[in-house]
């Protein structure tokens, strides 16, 4: 059995029921309807208001998001500081907040793990 990055995260993480419609806005402006899976936090974690020595969960972002690296289904390329997404900054918001893409925490052939500000 062979495994597909692009597919498992489409067909698997982005059809489990907990993923969400963001929209992606791109450095051309144009606006795209995709799924992702969204880590939110009210407090960021740093080093300094963590207590455990175990900072397997720190997050360096208040909101950080899973989405596909497919080019139909998700985001090819990524421009960190330019690319936006508007989504639903607190469960229960009515709105979608505007948040820059801050960082790229980890990429792989199926996934874009996203810091945003």
């Amino acid at each position: 059995m062979a495994f597909d990055l692009q597919e498992d995260m489409i067909d698997i993480f982005l059809d489990s029921g907990f993923e969400e419609d963001v929209i992606y806005i791109d450095v051309s402006g144009i606006p795209k309807t995709i799924k992702a899976i969204i880590n939110r936090q009210e407090l960021k974690q740093t080093a300094r208001n963590i207590k455990s020595s175990d900072n397997t969960n720190m997050r360096l972002y208040d909101v950080e998001i899973e989405i596909s690296t497919d080019a139909t289904d998700g985001i090819s390329s990524i421009k960190i500081k330019t690319d936006k997404v508007a989504l639903k900054r607190k469960i229960g918001d009515t709105l979608d907040t505007t948040m820059s893409v801050d960082g790229i925490l980890y990429n792989d052939s199926g996934a874009w793990k996203l810091g945003l500000k």
